[in-house]
């Protein structure tokens, strides 16, 4: 048969399916009358009718035809294959699989929501231009800001001048350690260690299998929340300070663990006194805390890593030039000036173990333990810190001053350390120490070979008087900064 003859006979009969011609509406209808004529003819549709529905029945929406799967074309095709090609054919919607109707509503539903997206955006962008052109009114209580340490961060340092701030909020979470369910394929684990992971949330899926178990010590390869822990870098009187990684991103940190049971009343009183100072501040020259963990044994206080060390181990090998001691004492000071003017606190434990340097060389103050607030109170505790960076009228004190210049003289010791390679006050009997400091006189040798500029800051520095003791704008008004 010619292909083309037999298309169009399919076309035809196709047609007549759908629009049956003038002699089937006759026979329709006679057939319909001698139903209604003879009521046993009716009863026999009607079981027709119900042997047709016990038969497998494809129903199609668009046009409501029913495809029978004993019926065969004449070519032998199955009907429903016949029909469909036509169907191709004519590129019938009713054709074409379900599944495009659901994508393209989610692609509809896709679109809509990128669209809501792009509103939100617009009213973001648009909320900030306007908080840029009409700031809000600043708060008139004294708290941390992030506006001294875009200031501290430039290379160079400009004026000093207060500033309002703005505390800042820090996640603590109750969390579980789960023990060693990763390790990296050298066996060591460090930062580098999170570029082997193949994806933080396979990370996630692992921890799942990590057996939790409340450890009496942690351990290389340990996990608590997002971080692993790494190797002891600093030990306490009742904390440990370990490296570790984020398992997120891949940056190192550092995590104080403080065990609960090494705590007593006065240690705890101190450790939220700590906690609260810490936890407000906000400057590129301080050791900042990342977020606060707990578990029932322990609490672990994740914070900046310093992978440079501390200046006593610079000093230990080298001592400093000037110009290099002059780079940390600015960024001291502009460190100590925030502490002082903007957060109202000081240190009163600053000294050459406490002072860190990143990756960068910048130096970060860390260890807030014996930090007060300069708000006049009265404090049961007695008066801490090292005694051969203590200042005159802290040795007369037995309680802790909360007084700026006490931080004042401490930075002092600091810069004669860092220039001559030793204490201006040494002495391995306590008594006599005190004596010294007491007395404010120290000794600068020939061989120091130290310009006159530094001596006039020395000597302003470790003033006896606190009063007469240079203030960080002295400081770093001095011939000796400036130059």
């Amino acid at each position: 048969m010619n292909p083309n003859k037999a298309t169009d006979n399919r076309f035809n009969s196709y047609f007549q399916f759908i629009r049956p011609s003038r002699q089937q509406q006759r026979q329709r209808q006679q057939e319909e009358q001698l139903v209604q004529s003879s009521p046993k003819k009716k009863n026999n549709n009607n079981n027709n009718n119900n042997n047709n529905n016990n038969q497998l029945h494809i129903d199609t929406d668009p046009l409501g035809i029913s495809y029978n799967s004993n019926n065969d074309d004449l070519t032998g095709q199955r009907q429903d294959e016949y029909y469909s090609d036509i169907f191709r054919n004519l590129n019938y919607p009713h054709d074409k699989p379900r599944s495009s109707c659901t994508l393209q509503s989610k692609d509809k539903q896709q679109q809509q929501q990128q669209q809501q997206q792009q509103q939100q955006q617009q009213r973001r962008r648009s909320s900030c231009t306007q908080q840029l052109l009409n700031p809000p009114s600043l708060s008139p209580s004294p708290s941390p800001s992030s506006s001294s340490s875009s200031t501290a961060a430039s290379p160079t340092y400009g004026p000093l001048s207060p500033s309002l701030v703005s505390r800042r909020d820090i996640p603590h979470s109750k969390c579980q350690i789960r023990k060693g369910s990763f390790t990296s394929p050298t066996g060591s684990i460090n930062a580098k260690s999170w570029e082997h992971m193949k994806s933080p949330a396979a990370s996630f899926l692992s921890s799942f299998a990590s057996p939790i178990v409340p450890p009496a010590y942690e351990e290389d390869g340990d996990e608590i929340d997002d971080y692993v822990f790494d190797k002891v870098i600093g030990q306490g009187g009742f904390s440990t300070v370990r490296s570790g990684y984020s398992i997120s991103d891949g940056h190192k940190v550092a995590v104080k663990i403080i065990k609960k049971s090494c705590l007593n009343d006065q240690t705890q009183s101190r450790l939220d006194r700590e906690l609260d100072i810490w936890k407000s501040l906000d400057h590129p020259n301080l050791v900042l805390i990342e977020k606060i963990l707990e578990t029932d044994h322990a609490m672990y206080i994740v914070c900046n890593y310093c992978g440079g060390g501390s200046l006593l181990d610079r000093v230990n090998k080298k001592r400093f030039s000037e110009q290099e001691a002059r780079t940390v004492v600015i960024q001291i000071c502009h460190a100590l000036h925030y502490l002082h003017q903007e957060a109202r606190v000081c240190h009163k434990d600053l000294k050459l173990e406490n002072i860190l340097l990143d990756d960068s060389n910048r130096i970060k103050i860390c260890d807030f333990g014996l930090a007060i607030y300069q708000a006049p109170s009265m404090f049961d505790e007695v008066a801490g810190g090292s005694l051969a960076y203590a200042a005159p009228e802290q040795i007369r004190s037995t309680k802790p001053l909360p007084s700026p210049a006490t931080d004042l003289w401490s930075l002092g010791v600091v810069l004669y350390a860092l220039v001559t390679g030793r204490l201006p006050f040494q002495d391995c009997y306590d008594v006599r120490l005190q004596q010294k400091i007491l007395d404010g006189q120290f000794e600068i040798l020939p061989e120091d070979n130290l310009s006159n500029g530094l001596k006039d800051l020395l000597h302003g520095l470790l003033q006896v008087d606190p009063h007469k003791r240079y203030t960080v704008q002295q400081v770093l008004h001095s011939s000796w900064c400036s130059s």
